[in-house]
């Protein structure tokens, strides 16, 4: 027995150039089906006589581990959380813009909801406008909140 040090788990000794697939893989299974009979290849067809006929295999690339990790559920909650505070801001921001009632109950809970997350971000920028002050605030802290979510569910994802 020998020590294969650097070879990957699937390879074989048998890695010679003529080894078949089965060989190669370890695994006793093809890696494309097999050909049934009577079926002819273009390749085989219009290869000159006495050469063997080439077969292309595309190798898709894995994906990256940060983007294929998978959300625990905390890094879940977390994102949820971003997205929920982005959403009921960028909700204030459309019922302002479409001049909602305000004595409804569903649009003052919103822009209530939406008033105490964007505290932290009241007077960033002061317009003449307050309609217009509003609507860059409360862009603002969306973004924010967002960003965070994103940058904490990503951490706590490993």
């Amino acid at each position: 027995m020998a020590l294969h040090i650097g070879r990957k788990r699937h390879e074989t000794i048998d890695d010679a150039p003529g080894a078949t697939a089965e060989r190669r893989t370890g695994r006793g299974h093809r890696l494309w089906p097999a050909r049934k009979a009577g079926t002819t290849d273009t390749a085989a067809r219009t290869a000159p006589a006495g050469t063997e006929p080439t077969r292309t295999v595309v190798v898709r690339p894995k994906r990256r581990r940060w983007l294929r990790s998978t959300h625990n559920p905390i890094s879940a909650m977390i994102l949820a959380a971003g997205w929920a505070a982005a959403a009921i801001l960028v909700l204030g921001m459309l019922l302002t813009w479409g001049e909602a009632n305000p004595g409804n109950t569903i649009v003052d809970a919103t822009l209530d909801a939406g008033r105490w997350l964007a505290t932290p971000f009241h007077d960033i920028f002061t317009r003449s406008d307050p309609k217009e002050q509003l609507y860059i605030n409360w862009s603002i802290a969306a973004v924010v909140y967002y960003v965070l979510a994103r940058a904490f569910s990503w951490m706590t994802r490993f």
